[in-house]
């Protein structure tokens, strides 16, 4: 029969391994979260920091509005922790080999892409020569016939009654240097306008943009050189055809530049990569970094 001694003494040992254990535990946690961090959630053996927050901020507008983001952020890390971990005890092993694969798999390529494409950025010359650009085209003339026309023209619409409408009309007809700063200078003024006749513009764009044009009086007005003066009840608008080019005919340099550009560099990023897959595979063997048993 135990003594009430002998169950004290039995308390207080118990009593010093909870306390011996709590020390340790503090103890342990120094060394366990980096030091002047402070934890702000935890699942499992997983810890968030508050220094993990840094990533969103700056996109707070209100303390309220911080309080939210920090939350939602919180919330979405321990959501994917907790899958992740239930994911790693409820799957079966198969299934965790295989997605480990996947994950090394990943990895490999994600690292071999951003060094491949690091190392080329430096390495290919992205200069595109007139002469190339005009020798691609020569060569690959079929793939560059328009499907459609395009238009270079100007246009103002002006609200009714306005004061400058005269000699608006003649800066916009004779549109010299002179007259394009006065017609910009006043700008304000007009209901829409495009005064940049050097851009190629789409007939579905030219019907969207200019208001009086439809299907049905389109080809009226598309004529090339014509200087056209319509008005009705909601103003004038003043409207000039500078070029035109048809379905079928070759596409403008300016328009196929951009296209025929990132063309010639992705060719010589294929080229490059080619190359480099091959030296570093030659490198490595001359270096016995890489051996075959």
């Amino acid at each position: 029969m135990l003594t009430n001694k002998t169950i004290n003494n039995k308390i207080r040992v118990v009593l010093k391994m909870i306390l011996f254990s709590a020390l340790f535990f503090l103890i342990s946690c120094n060394k366990w979260f980096p030091d002047n961090q402070q934890v702000v959630a935890r699942v499992g053996t997983k810890y968030l920091y508050k220094n993990d927050l840094g990533q969103i901020t700056g996109s707070f507008d209100t303390r309220s509005d911080s309080i939210i983001k920090s939350r939602n952020f919180i919330d979405s890390w321990a959501r994917n922790q907790i899958l992740l971990q239930k994911a790693q005890i409820n799957l079966s092993d198969k299934d965790i080999d295989n997605l480990d694969k996947l994950i090394e798999d990943y990895k490999l390529d994600i690292y071999g892409n951003t060094y491949r494409q690091t190392i080329a950025s430096k390495s290919i010359d992205t200069f595109i020569s007139s002469n190339e650009i005009d020798s691609f085209l020569y060569k690959n003339k079929s793939v560059f016939i328009l499907k459609s026309p395009l238009f270079k023209i100007r246009y103002i619409h002006l609200p009714p009654g306005n004061v400058d409408q005269n000699q608006i009309q003649l800066s916009f007809q004779r549109f010299n240097n002179d007259d394009k700063l006065f017609l910009d200078s006043l700008s304000f003024q007009y209901t829409n306008y495009i005064l940049s006749d050097s851009l190629w513009i789409s007939r579905n764009n030219l019907k969207s943009k200019v208001r009086f044009l439809n299907q049905n009086n389109f080809d009226r007005y598309i004529k090339k050189s014509k200087l056209f003066k319509i008005e009705d009840t909601l103003g004038v608008y003043l409207f000039f055809v500078k070029e035109i080019l048809k379905k079928g005919d070759m596409a403008p340099r300016e328009v196929t530049f951009p296209t025929i550009k990132n063309i010639i560099i992705n060719q010589r990023k294929l080229k490059f990569a080619k190359k480099f897959e091959k030296d570093i595979i030659q490198d490595a063997i001359k270096s016995k970094t890489y051996e075959i048993y």
